[in-house]
């Protein structure tokens, strides 16, 4: 055997011990009678290989959709989906990739069918203008479809994100995407989700008020226990159960109103801290520069920006602007500052600060920790994985994502759920 043929082989058999069968009951493809979801975390979210090999695996086994939760590292699955398209002469899915947290589609043309959003834009504008009104409140805010906190991506948000980009760095990307304008771009992601049939989208439009209204209810895995128990679940009454059960159980989001915080004489200044990522990521980072740049604009403020070269420049980046006492509000992108905020926000209790997916219980109450149910933005992604597999006489999916850690259980529990919703739904209305 080849070196090459040997590495896919071995490849193959490490995905196949992540893998889950969701199988609702027995049979074969072609009854479409179930669906099976490939699952694999890489251990990294900076590694586009992995992100590559991992989803090149899947595709072996017939996912025929592979939604990407693991930053860097999921760059390396658009690869993967858009080599698999060319050894086919295809310039577009499916099989297709889904982006997350920001509007990723126009990535890779032809290969993102669309994106699970995290609004952190959302998140990071909503406490700049608590801060610019005094009306800023400490504790835990959590965004989820309803607050429009998480969504699946729209052309309308793809031109944002892209329009987002510095001039010079979006003409290199049309260039190196063979587009002459913005406008070819947008005609072919709108030709590419055209090879989705409209039933799909307003199935998944449906879901999406469904969840809204509360009607259904997305379990919310967040440990282990809770993740396995979603993994064995036989059908989608299971997994509803399991839903109610949780929601019952798990407090209400607090927050703290604190008038000192609120008296201070507003400087129109607000700064931003990034994450080791940065400017460019075409993900979190970027989606929160967005919201700050949009409150910017609103209320006449200006922005300092910090990078974040290393998780050792955390605390001193985020130490240095609040001993200035210069800013309305700090903001803190990524759930991997929460230690460094909770260290300054203690010794600088009058500063306001904002932390992006981060959360410790006890966090001072000068400190907004913005959350987001990406079990139900997943859940979005998971049914329309699932009805473009079933309609394509498909049933295998896939999922890539980065570390195994518990905010990651919630995005893979919403995309099995959303996998399940799909079928039931092929099964009721379609097959």
């Amino acid at each position: 055997m080849k070196k090459g043929a040997f590495a896919l082989f071995l490849i193959g058999l490490l995905a196949v011990s992540v893998v889950a069968s969701g199988c609702i009951s027995g049979g074969n493809k072609k009854t479409v009678n179930q669906i099976k979801i490939l699952y694999t975390y890489t251990g990294s979210f900076s590694d586009p290989a992995k992100g590559k090999q991992a989803a090149q695996a899947q595709l072996q086994q017939g996912a025929w959709v592979v939604y990407q939760v693991a930053g860097g590292t999921g760059l390396g699955v658009f690869e993967a989906v858009s080599d698999y398209l060319k050894a086919n002469k295809k310039k577009m899915g499916p099989p297709f990739a889904i982006g997350v947290d920001s509007a990723q589609d126009w990535i890779k043309p032809g290969v993102i069918i669309a994106s699970m959003m995290k609004r952190v834009d959302v998140g990071v504008y909503n406490a700049v203008k608590q801060a610019e009104e005094n009306k800023f409140k400490g504790g835990v805010v959590e965004l989820g479809l309803k607050e429009n906190g998480v969504k699946l991506s729209t052309l309308q948000d793809v031109k944002a994100m892209f329009d987002s980009l510095p001039a010079d760095v979006r003409q290199k990307k049309l260039k190196e995407l063979g587009f002459q304008s913005e406008d070819q771009l947008i005609q072919f992601l709108n030709k590419t989700r055209q090879q989705v049939p409209d039933w799909i989208w307003k199935a998944v439009d449906q879901l999406q008020q469904d969840i809204v209204s509360g009607k259904i209810v997305v379990p919310m895995a967040i440990n282990k226990d809770e993740i396995t128990q979603l993994r064995n679940a036989k059908n989608l009454s299971a997994m509803e159960k399991l839903g109610r059960e949780w929601a019952k159980s798990n407090p209400e989001p607090q927050t703290y109103f604190n008038q000192s915080l609120n008296e201070r004489q507003n400087t129109k200044e607000i700064a931003i801290v990034f994450d080791v990522g940065g400017r460019g990521d075409l993900s979190f980072n970027d989606m929160a520069y967005m919201g700050a740049e949009r409150a910017v604009k609103d209320f006449g403020l200006k922005l300092i920006q910090l990078q974040s070269n290393s998780p050792n420049d955390y605390y001193p980046n985020l130490q240095t602007l609040a001993k200035s006492g210069k800013y309305d509000i700090i903001i803190a992108v990524g759930f991997m500052m929460t230690d460094a905020v909770k260290k300054v926000a203690q010794e600088y209790p009058k500063q306001r600060f904002v932390l992006i997916d981060g959360y410790d219980p006890n966090m001072p109450h000068n400190v907004q920790m913005v959350l987001f149910k990406e079990n139900e933005g997943s859940a979005l992604a998971g049914a329309l994985a699932s009805l473009i597999a079933l309609n394509d006489g498909k049933d295998t999916i896939g999922i890539v994502l980065g570390m195994e850690i518990p905010v990651l259980y919630k995005f893979e529990g919403g995309y099995r759920f959303g996998a399940y919703w799909g079928l039931d739904y092929f099964k009721n209305h379609k097959k």
